[in-house]
């Protein structure tokens, strides 16, 4: 095995987090890493630490002054600002005070890692170019348990919330997997972000709403779900990585590079316009 010291730096979005520890985690090469993550991760990073062994990552923990969901130069709604300017900066000075001689400095994805070399002076290599999952596997040689379909499902939960709006899951399409439970002996949950959806848990009262303030609460929502629906956002990969049946929907034209090898194994995809009780999974 190699003897050199890598750094994995997590600088972008929950899911990516999610995704990249639950594969080093289990890969054969984990020693020879350190994860250098962006303080917004810890949140995460210590409710997942609940559900999945991390104990065995060297994991530190840095204040790059990220204050939304990922460093702002990989969005394009923050990217000309004086806050990604000062991310930058910190970023830069980091690297310049904590240089790595023995080995590579990875990031997780390649969109927008030459803009982040341009601005920082360094060289990170980039992990993922297209299919997230099946790149991240086989770049830690790791071997992750496949959530298994299971016929005794009772409670099931939809996460409809996304970071990106136009991933959130349409009403209608709410309305239509509740029509489908409707007679069976399922149970069924809707769970919100309650920042963003205050206004709906105060104006509707079906008992099956429900709400999330942290990722402790999501993260026992969804471990106790039998099946989760969700959008192409970080519930679903919160799923996948406590090993949870789950459906991805996501919208017309949208991505397939964050599908889970449940959701491909099992033919658990559809858009938004073409779910229908034939692609209904349960």
């Amino acid at each position: 095995m190699s003897t050199q010291s890598h750094r994995l730096f997590l600088l972008r979005a929950y899911g990516d987090a999610t995704i990249a520890l639950h594969f080093l985690a289990n890969s054969p090469e984990k020693n020879i890493y350190t994860v250098i993550t962006s303080n917004h991760l810890k949140p995460l990073i210590n409710a997942l630490s609940n559900f999945i062994d991390l104990s065995s990552l060297k994991i530190e923990f840095v204040d790059f002054g990220i204050t939304k969901s990922q460093l702002n130069l990989f969005t394009n709604r923050h990217l000309i600002s004086i806050n990604t300017l000062h991310q930058v900066i910190k970023l830069k000075q980091f690297v310049k005070n904590n240089p790595n001689n023995e080995g590579v400095d990875y990031v997780e994805q390649e969109k927008k890692s030459t803009l982040l070399n341009l601005f920082t002076g360094h060289s990170f290599k980039a992990i993922v170019n297209k299919q997230v999952y099946a790149e991240m596997g086989d770049f830690f040689k790791s071997t992750v348990v496949i959530p298994k379909p299971t016929s005794s499902i009772n409670k099931v939960l939809i996460v409809p919330d996304a970071r990106i709006s136009a991933r959130r899951i349409p009403e209608n399409v709410i309305e239509f997997i509740k029509t489908q439970l409707t007679g069976t002996n399922k149970s069924l949950q809707v769970a919100y972000f309650n920042k963003d959806n205050e206004h709906k848990l105060q104006t509707e009262s079906q008992n099956e709403l429900v709400s999330y303030a942290n990722f402790e609460e999501l993260m026992a929502l969804i471990n106790d779900a039998d099946f989760i629906f969700g959008s192409d956002s970080l519930p679903i990969h919160l799923s996948n990585a406590i090993q949870k049946p789950h459906y991805i929907l996501y919208p017309n034209n949208g991505s397939t590079a964050f599908f889970t090898p449940f959701s491909i194994a099992n033919a658990c995809y559809s858009n938004f316009d073409k779910f229908s009780s034939t692609h209904f999974p349960i």
